[in-house]
This record gives C-alpha cells, structure tokens and sequence, in this order.
C-alpha cells in the first residue's frame, strides 16, 4: 500500500466513523432529517429483538423507515444510545462497521410505572461511498438481551 493508498484508508475510517456516529446522536436529539441523511435512498435492513430473533430482511425507502424509527422513538421521553467497539473494513468505495450497542429507553411522563426499556447487541453497518460522503444502503440490528420492553411497543419498521 502506497503512502497516498494508506492517507486516504485513514482518511475513509474517520469518514465512516462519523457517519456511524452520527447514528445515535440522530436518533437521541430526534434530528430526523439528521437520520434521514445516513442512508441511501433504499435501505435493506434486518431489525431483530430478543424476543423476534427471526424477523426477515426487508428493503424499504429510507423515508419511510426514518418515519417508522421517529414513530418508535417518539413514544419514550427521553432515549440514550451507545455504540463502542468499532471495527471497519474499507474496500474501495464500500465499507462495512461493526458496532456494539445499549440503548435506554425512558418512558413517557404518561407512563410513570412502566419500567425503563434497556437493550443490548450490536449494529452492522453496511456503507457505500457516494457524491455526499458514505452512506448506508444495508444495516442490521441485532438485538441479543432486552429488559423491560413495554407490552403495547410495536415495532413495524
């Protein structure tokens, strides 16, 4: 690998890890048109829970799934994402970043008795380099344990 060959490789991990990053952030502060932004205009995505472990791959637009994701969080007042432990691999202009994830969620001041939704797991991110920067066109969440997830949650994403 050339000097220039490893500059850019750097300079590419750096680009990722902001993308990914912004994941979370997005998420919390509700920045929708934030979300929006990581993704391509589709997305394949597979989103398992604990307690749905096989629920099938799906391509969906990248709008509607930023609606469902603003749907779900919506219902919790507050939410707290954490993502560490990264590992990416770069290969040419496509990428994919492994994270490990937990995840708070606090319930509405509606609800005071309900218990505070707490998950763990990890994300793999797919990503594409595109003329806005990388981008997301495949991503899976796997959730590995749960507590307190609320029985009216629907997760139709």
């Amino acid at each position: 690998m050339t000097d220039a060959e490893r500059l850019q490789w750097l300079v590419d991990r750096e680009q990722i890890r902001e993308t990914v990053y912004r994941y979370p952030v997005a998420v919390d502060s509700r920045d929708w048109k934030l979300f929006r932004s990581l993704f391509t205009d589709e997305v394949d995505i597979l989103l398992t829970t604990a307690a749905h472990p096989a629920r099938p791959r799906q391509i969906v637009k990248a709008d509607n799934f930023t609606k469902g994701v603003d749907k779900v969080i919506s219902s919790f007042q507050v939410t707290q994402h954490f993502i560490t432990d990264y590992h990416v691999e770069v290969k040419g202009d496509e990428a994919l970043c492994l994270c490990y994830m937990q995840a708070r969620h606090f319930p509405p001041k509606e609800k005071p008795g309900q218990p505070i939704w707490d998950i763990g797991g990890h994300y793999t991110y797919h990503l594409k380099r595109t003329a806005e920067g990388w981008k997301i066109p495949k991503y899976t969440l796997m959730v590995t344990w749960e507590t307190g997830r609320p029985s009216d949650l629907k997760l139709d994403l």
